[in-house]
């Protein structure tokens, strides 16, 4: 039996991204340079990102499914491991684990919050005895931080690293101990995803970024990013030096199975221009967000219809 859909009449977009002159400037003038791919514009996208979130160590890639996916691999996460995340999220949050050959276990979350709990959390891996969780992906769910401080400290009694998924939650914060922290300064975590979807505060059309504390996991990052190809540190160096002594620019190693997950250079000019209106956008975004929870209010009983909720110690990015 066959089924015919019929599009409905337009109503709410899922996501609609906003492009000014100066962004379309900006890719043009990419698109006029020497190069669309490799080229400057991906350092500057970098530094403009881990500026806004007070991140060491900045890595960007093709999207925010490749950023976990690295995050994984950087991690050596593999066949017999396990790693924990919640079932409410998109399916890269786990799939990055099956990318890898590991096990998913899921955590629920707390059904106010729509954010993984830490009080499950604790009952999860007290379970896992033989200590097969090697990693916990939080989620900070529509862009409310989690509780990635009690979350990394359940982390380190077992021994496992934290990833939290930042793809909703770029340009959010949260306070510690009366001390602030911005989403991607890996306070409490090792490495942080994100994403420049078109749905996101910044759009680059697709993109990701991984921040890390750990310059030696930024490397390593980079390295499996670009087919695991590595231009310096070379296993046999002597055949990058010609007999006139001179370095052979052509000359690399893959040293490790790595992956096309590199972001071009037009990506990335967008993304420098959009990163100069993030705080407008987060800003924006509260503003709607705040708009619906008062006429969700008004015109639904809380019983039946209600915003998630928002802790006292965050902003939220919405």
């Amino acid at each position: 039996m066959s089924l015919t859909l019929t599009s409905p009449r337009t109503f709410l977009p899922y996501g609609r991204q906003h492009i000014s002159d100066a962004d379309v400037e900006a890719v043009v003038t990419a698109l006029k340079s020497d190069f669309l791919t490799q080229g400057p514009a991906i350092e500057q996208f970098e530094r403009a990102v881990a500026q806004a979130t007070g991140a060491r160590q900045m890595v960007a890639c093709s999207s925010g499914t490749a950023a976990l996916h690295l995050a994984m691999l950087a991690l050596d996460i593999k066949p017999g491991d396990v790693v924990v995340t919640t079932p409410n999220t998109f399916v890269a949050s786990a799939n990055c684990v099956r990318y890898v050959g590991a096990e998913v276990k899921f955590c629920d979350i707390d059904p106010n919050t729509g954010l993984i709990d830490p009080n499950n959390l604790a009952t999860v891996l007290e379970k896992d005895r033989h200590h097969k969780i090697k990693a916990i992906i939080p989620v900070h769910f529509a862009g409310q931080p989690a509780q990635l401080s009690a979350i990394s400290e359940l982390a380190r009694a077992h021994g496992a690293y934290v990833v939290d998924d930042a793809c909703h939650a770029l340009g959010a914060q949260y306070t510690e101990h009366r001390r602030n922290h911005r989403i991607g300064d890996n306070s409490h975590s090792d490495l942080t995803a994100f994403s420049f979807h078109p749905v996101k505060h910044v759009a680059t059309g697709e993109g990701g970024a991984i921040s890390t504390s750990d310059p030696l996991l930024a490397d390593r990052l980079r390295q499996l990013r670009s087919h695991g190809i590595v231009k310096r540190e070379l296993q046999q160096a002597e055949m990058a030096i010609s007999s006139r002594g001179e370095l052979n620019p052509w000359y690399y190693e893959m040293t490790d199975l790595g992956y096309n997950y590199r972001l071009t250079d037009i990506q990335a000019a967008l993304g420098v221009s959009q990163m100069t209106r993030l705080v407008w956008s987060v800003e924006q975004r509260n503003r709607i967000a705040a708009k619906y929870a008062q006429l969700l209010s008004a015109g639904f009983d809380d019983r039946h219809v209600r915003p998630l909720e928002v802790s006292d110690h965050v902003s939220h990015a919405y």
